[in-house]
């Protein structure tokens, strides 16, 4: 079998030796005998230098006479399979992208694939593997024609000769709007500033007040002063015309000082109505927050949020995947599109969702989304059975790959790059109701207000008037008499 070594030996006339290495390059194969050393004489060559370059200059090893190695991959989504080659299908990535790999082994190694194909990779449960593992187990294939995610378990059965694909999945969602996170209206200005804006309007009643004490005849009282003032931050006007030229220059004051008070105030509204927020920027914030989450449908996303420790991804698959059940798990194409239309967070393969968004985002909205790292997935490996003789033939073959750049090609081919930002500040953002939602409880408020103000003023009234009415029956009795 390749990589062991049995040299035969015999003895010439002349004290040399005839050195043959016998092997196969597989079970069974017709024997190999090839002569590495004729004439050798150890007492001459004490270091076995002539033994070692006609060792090197034979490469006899590599050639595996055609063997057909038996070899299983998983085909998870064969809904969606149409072939090894099918670059524009997302779904079996580590299968599809580890085959060609496992074809240039075929070409430069001269061996044939007697492929066993199943639908999953497999898992160890009750100490017997299933899917690809399980073949494995049982020793009914050689080599596995596709990565598989490098775990501790299965290299019970299994040996990882190498990397060659690392798959990210991280949670896509966009930040939700500032306007629903927070109150806009209150945000544009500092807590001191609206104190000074509140001491300002109480400085300019005291002084309307002062001057309507100090003068006669002024029609603003301390009530019409105070619905002035309130009115005038608000860019109302007044239908009373003040008596005096000093409240006419404090009017004016006002009226200039507001002016430029309500121009920064709604400039800073257009601007936070288009700002997102930083609400989430950890899987706790997410877990918090209102967004709905979703994960992309593959069996090691199902093993991994259920085996993992970071409490934060515990409480996310707790709450906001596990009670909505199958539903939770979405193909790439439906949660990339409830993460443009909605308050969605996806998780899913960075290659399958970075194709998605390229597809169906506008340049602008690229540069809206967010990415945060739930769990985090070994490296692929391509796995042969435990203890195979072809491990070492292989694992230096896929090395060279390596060396050369076929693998870090292949990764280029089908590994889809993450879309750029072109444009952050193009497009804009309609205001819904959700925006709006603090304005019409302030209506809601305004309007009880003002009936109960109405109520108590009738009711006021209505007192005055019969107190009014009984006064006047007293006197009218009283002159009678």
């Amino acid at each position: 079998m390749p990589y062991t070594n049995v040299v035969l030996a015999f003895l010439n006339v002349s004290d040399s030796w005839e050195l043959f290495e016998l092997y196969k390059a597989y079970r069974k194969a017709r024997l190999s005998v090839v002569n590495i050393a004729s004439n050798y004489l150890p007492a001459v060559d004490r270091y076995g230098s002539q033994l070692i370059v006609r060792r090197k200059l034979v490469d006899r090893r590599r050639n595996l006479q055609g063997f057909a190695m038996p070899c299983g991959t998983a085909t998870t989504s064969p809904e969606y399979f149409t072939g090894m080659d099918d670059r524009n299908d997302v779904h079996d990535l580590f299968t599809k992208a580890n085959f060609p790999f496992i074809r240039e082994l075929m070409y430069d190694l001269n061996f044939t694939l007697n492929m066993v194909q199943l639908d999953k990779v497999g898992y160890k449960q009750n100490g017997t593997f299933s899917g690809v593992m399980g073949k494995f187990q049982n020793r009914s294939i050689e080599l596995g024609c596709l990565g598989t995610l490098m775990r501790t378990e299965r290299l019970e059965v299994a040996d990882f000769m190498i990397v060659t694909l690392i798959i990210k999945s991280s949670i896509i969602f966009r930040q939700p709007p500032l306007s629903i996170v927070a109150n806009i209206f209150e945000l544009p200005f500092s807590v001191g500033v609206w104190a000074c804006c509140f001491a300002l309007m109480a400085i300019y009643w005291m002084t309307m007040i002062a001057i309507r004490q100090l003068t006669s005849g002024e029609r603003f009282g301390a009530i019409e002063s105070l619905v002035y003032i309130i009115g005038t931050m608000c860019q109302r006007g007044c239908d009373i015309v003040p008596q005096f030229n000093g409240t006419r220059l404090l009017m004016f004051s006002l009226q200039l000082t507001s002016f430029f008070i309500l121009t920064s105030y709604s400039a800073s509204i257009v601007a936070l109505l288009q700002s997102p927020s930083r609400a989430i920027a950890s899987v706790g914030d997410l877990v918090r927050s209102p967004l709905k989450a979703g994960v992309m449908d593959t069996s090691y996303g199902r093993v991994y949020y259920q085996e993992t420790q970071d409490p934060d991804v515990q409480e996310l698959y707790r709450k906001k995947i596990k009670p909505h059940g199958e539903k939770a798990f979405l193909e790439p194409n439906e949660g990339i599109g409830r993460v443009k239309q909605e308050m969605y967070a996806y998780e899913g393969e960075l290659n399958a969702a970075y194709k998605v968004i390229k597809e169906t985002f506008a340049p602008e909205e690229v540069c809206k989304l967010q990415e945060l790292e739930a769990i985090k997935l070994p490296p692929f490996g391509i796995p042969i059975v435990k203890g195979s003789k072809y491990r070492e033939l292989i694992r230096q073959r896929l090395m060279w790959q390596r060396e050369v750049g076929i693998i870090k090609r292949f990764n280029l081919i089908w590994i889809h790059q993450k879309p750029q930002c072109e444009n952050m500040n193009a497009g804009f953002s309609s205001v819904g109701v959700v925006e709006m939602r603090y304005l019409y409880l302030f209506l809601a408020v305004g309007f009880l207000a003002a009936l109960a103000t109405l109520l108590a003023e009738r009711s006021w009234w209505s007192g005055m008037a019969k107190k009014l009415k009984s006064r006047t029956a007293i006197i009218r009795r009283k002159n009678e008499a």
